[in-house]
C-alpha cells in the first residue's frame, strides 16, 4: 500500500498552535529554558544511561525547533 502526500499547508500541531499565541519576549524566554532542558538531560543520560530523559531532551528539541520556526515567520513579517 502506498500513502501519499497531500498537497496544500500542513495543519499545525498542538505546539504549534500554543506557540503561535505566545508573545515574542515569552518565547525568547521558552527558547533559553528549552535550551536548558536539552543540556540538562543529556548530560544526566551521560551519567545514568536512562534512554527516558534523551526522550525529554528530544521533546525540547522539537519545542525549540518550533519557536526558532516561529519566530523567523513573525521576523518576516516585519
Amino acid at each position: 500500500m502506498k500513502i501519499f502526500k497531500k498537497d496544500g499547508p500542513q495543519q499545525p500541531t498542538k505546539l504549534e498552535k500554543r506557540i503561535a499565541s505566545v508573545s515574542t519576549p515569552e518565547l525568547v524566554t521558552w527558547t533559553e529554558n528549552s535550551l536548558f532542558v536539552i543540556g540538562k538531560e543529556t548530560t544526566n543520560w551521560l551519567r545514568t544511561k536512562d534512554s527516558l530523559l534523551l526522550d525529554e531532551a528530544e521533546m525540547g528539541a522539537e519545542a525549540l525547533l518550533a519557536i526558532i520556526k516561529e519566530l523567523k515567520k513573525r521576523a518576516n513579517e516585519f
